[in-house]
């Protein structure tokens, strides 16, 4: 079976286990769309409608455009460690095995 393939069948089980992590890290729902490639295929998978998961993209591809900077947290390195990327990275491995913490 191709990277693909096996991306594909699991993508939802990826959708649920970023939405659980997100709402727990916001405190609240976040919408998002998650793009990847796998053997040259762009696959996504998103927990919102296809015109407000448009509208997410088409935002991010304007200010990417606008060369206008990302989210300020990003530019500041006391507000993320290493650790707490590893931490959320592991939370998400650890849903997708159906490990609960």
């Amino acid at each position: 079976m191709s990277a693909s393939a096996r991306l594909s069948v699991r993508m939802q089980d990826i959708a649920q286990s970023l939405a659980d992590v997100l709402t727990d890290v916001a405190g609240e729902p976040v919408p998002f769309v998650l793009v990847l490639q796998a053997d040259k295929a762009a696959q996504y998978v998103s927990n919102c409608d296809r015109k407000d998961g448009s509208e997410l993209i088409e935002s991010l591809l304007a200010r990417w455009k606008a060369g206008r900077a990302d989210i300020p947290a990003h530019y500041n390195p006391d507000l993320r460690t290493p650790s707490d990327i590893a931490g959320y990275a592991q939370l998400v491995a650890d849903r997708l095995q159906g490990v609960e913490r």
